[in-house]
């Protein structure tokens, strides 16, 4: 039989609690931070080899979209390279949705646009654009140009 004895000080006994708390602290953020992850992972397709028509319906379709395939524009697009603050709050939903529009600076991209068919609560008409750079995703949205509008990322609210 072993016995361990400690002098234990108030000191001792308060920098001990206060390691446990941050510890905790961290395990709690750790495991909140870690479903939100891999909730948008799981839900987030590959933005890489975006080539075709095909690919850019499905890669709406993973997000639960439903595009009009005959409804598709096609624009060359030059990202600013200064953002002003309109493209700057434009650039901020894209981090949130993990692009990030200032590698681009000042880089010619094409944007395709399709309308969206299963947008709920009827608002009409609902376009999706995708922002391509050399076949891979790098940005884009679904908006309502209404005056009463909306722009938010792809995944569904």
């Amino acid at each position: 039989m072993f016995i361990f004895t400690a002098k234990l000080t108030r000191k001792k006994l308060a920098v001990g609690i206060g390691a446990v708390g941050v510890l905790l602290i961290g395990v709690i953020i750790l495991i909140s931070g870690r479903g939100r992850v891999e909730a948008s992972a799981a839900t987030a397709p590959s933005p890489k080899g975006v080539k075709t028509a095909e690919h850019r319906l499905a890669y709406l379709t993973a997000y639960g979209w439903s595009a009009d395939a005959g409804t598709e524009e096609c624009q060359e697009v030059v990202i600013p390279k200064e953002f002003d603050g309109t493209f700057e709050e434009y650039n901020t939903l894209q981090k949130g949705q993990g692009f990030d529009l200032s590698k681009y600076k000042g880089k010619r991209v094409v944007r395709y646009i399709y309308q969206i068919t299963n947008y709920p609560g009827g608002r009409s008409p609902v376009y999706a654009s995708i922002l391509i750079y050399k076949n891979n995703v790098i940005g884009g949205d679904l908006q309502n140009p209404a005056p009463d509008g909306f722009i938010q990322g792809f995944i569904r609210e």
